[in-house]
């Protein structure tokens, strides 16, 4: 595992954000998973993965669950502290997949959903190994043969978001069955994440006024249940730095035969 700040390092990205001049890193080749590797753990692990679950086709990182039902993770080998990711994604629908950040070895990060199946959502937050907390003020279902955002409640009031989409404008920006564009700012101990898809701001926290639920909790409406988002756990958890991941969702969350595909994918530092 390699870091991305060193002293040195600092001091250089220090003069370089004061001269504008910081540019992109490219994470992915567009041709082999170097720079990658799949998070290790027991093949009796239900994110127990190998190399066909993630690989390289046309360009893109397609991620594939198996008939096993088994997941994955597939993480940076560098880790990033400050940053803005960018990259383009296109799933099946009825596939469960999300771009982890400050992720460990062990898999515990923030995750930026891509949970492309009924009830789901793409572009809010959930805890994977930090709190189980979910922030989901929309989800996505199928009618009529498309598929589309409804409003299940007020982000900014129920999970203490800076900002977060309505349906409506969600079904706007979504393009069915293209590619679509993931941005993602995540900055501070606190932190402070912002998440765009193609170019709309979908939401914005603050860690130190976030306040989702639990999994279960959101999904029971349960407003009355405390927030099991604490930032200073978090920190513990992450060290506020870690690896991006791409993630494949063990169980029946993943329609069989389907596949989710990751490409262009470029990071800013920022610290």
């Amino acid at each position: 595992m390699t870091s991305r700040v060193s002293s040195f390092g600092a001091v250089f990205l220090l003069v370089n954000l004061f001269c504008g001049q910081v540019r992109a890193e490219s994470l992915f080749d567009g041709s082999t998973l170097a720079g990658w590797h799949i998070m290790q753990v027991s093949e009796k692990d239900p994110y127990y993965a190998t190399d066909e679950n993630f690989y390289v086709e046309d360009g893109a990182i397609v991620c594939r669950q198996l008939d096993n039902q088994k997941g994955g993770l597939l993480l940076t080998d560098a880790t990033f502290i400050d940053f803005e990711l960018k990259l383009e994604f296109m799933s099946d629908w009825g596939c469960d997949s999300g771009v982890f950040i400050r992720c460990t070895d062990r898999g515990e990060g923030i995750q930026i959903m891509n949970d492309y199946l009924p009830g789901g959502n793409v572009g809010n937050l959930f805890g994977q190994g930090t709190g189980g907390y979910l922030s989901r003020p929309i989800q996505l279902e199928e009618e009529s043969g498309r598929i589309v955002a409804r409003d299940s409640y007020d982000g900014e009031e129920i999970d203490g978001l800076l900002y977060s989409i309505g349906a409506a404008a969600w079904n706007q920006v979504w393009k069915e069955g293209e590619w679509n564009a993931l941005k993602i700012r995540c900055v501070g101990a606190e932190p402070r994440i912002t998440t765009w898809v193609n170019g709309v701001k979908v939401m914005q926290m603050d860690g130190r006024v976030f306040r989702a639920r639990h999994l279960k909790d959101t999904n029971q409406k349960n407003w009355n249940a405390p927030s099991t988002w604490d930032r200073e756990s978090v920190q513990a958890i992450t060290g506020n730095a870690g690896s991006v991941a791409l993630q494949i969702h063990p169980g029946n969350r993943w329609k069989a035969g389907g596949v989710v595909r990751y490409r262009n994918i470029q990071i800013t530092p920022l610290k």
